[in-house]
Order: C-alpha cells, then structure tokens, then sequence
C-alpha cells in the first residue's frame, strides 16, 4: 500500500511539472494554443507484478508568456532550483514537496511549432521515474 501511494505521488508530481512549466523564451518556435500534453512513465525500483503504467494525456493552453494557465495543488509545495532556455529547448529543475515527501526534477522540452518532445525525471524516497512527454496543438484555447 506505501508503494502505491508514493506511485501516486509521483505521477501527480509529474503532471504538476507539465502544469508548472517554465517560461518560453520570445524566439523560441512555438505556435500558442491548447496543446495536448501525453507523458509515458517508466519506474526504476517498483515491483515487478506491478504492470506498466498508461500513457497519461492532459490539455493546457500554451503561450509564450504563460505556457500554461495557473492551476492550485494541495498539499504541495515546488520551486524552481534552476532553468535555462536555448533556442527551443527549456531546461530545468525543481524540487517539491507533497505530503512531506521530497522529489527532485529535472527535464527538458523542445518546442518546434505545432509540436513538443521533452524528458523528465524525477527521484524520490530511492525510486527514479523517467518521463517521456510529447505534446501537439490541437487548436486555439478554450
């Protein structure tokens, strides 16, 4: 049961990072709007007879000076440690903190118009989770 809840937290951390993302740069390639966000975790250190998890998908609304609206998370609490922006490419990291539990993140996401690819990772209590995350426009936000 410890196991699946720490699961469960780290997957609500993921999604927080596609929801918390960093600022785009003003010449990064980027065409704004609703974009459709899907992440494949893979864990390190979980059971075995634990199967895979499926891919996750969300929708945000993407633009250069906020890539994605402002959302309220309970029980958490990130901050940045570090973001660089070169080209189309966001790096970053960040650490946060959901009910006493302590993650560290890093990942990366390069945007080319109407589609993203990006990486992340996240290491919590000895358990790595590494995230493949693409993302495509599908229209103008809603």
């Amino acid at each position: 049961m410890k196991s699946f809840l720490l699961i469960t937290s780290l997957l609500l951390l993921a999604n927080l990072l596609l929801l918390a993302g960093p600022a785009i740069s003003s010449d990064m390639q980027l065409e704004e709007g609703e974009w459709e966000m899907t992440t494949q975790m893979q864990m390190e250190g979980i059971p075995e007879k634990m199967p895979a998890m499926p891919p996750m998908t969300s929708h945000q609304c993407i633009s250069k000076d906020m890539m994605v609206p402002t959302q309220e998370h309970r029980n958490q609490d990130c901050k940045k440690i570090k973001q660089d922006i070169s080209g189309d490419t966001v790096t970053w990291s960040m650490r946060c903190t959901t009910h006493g539990v302590v993650s560290e993140m890093n990942g990366t996401s390069t945007y080319n118009g109407k589609t993203m690819k990006g990486t992340m990772q996240v290491i919590s209590q000895g358990m790595k989770m590494t995230s493949q995350v693409t993302g495509k426009r599908v229209g103008s936000c809603k």
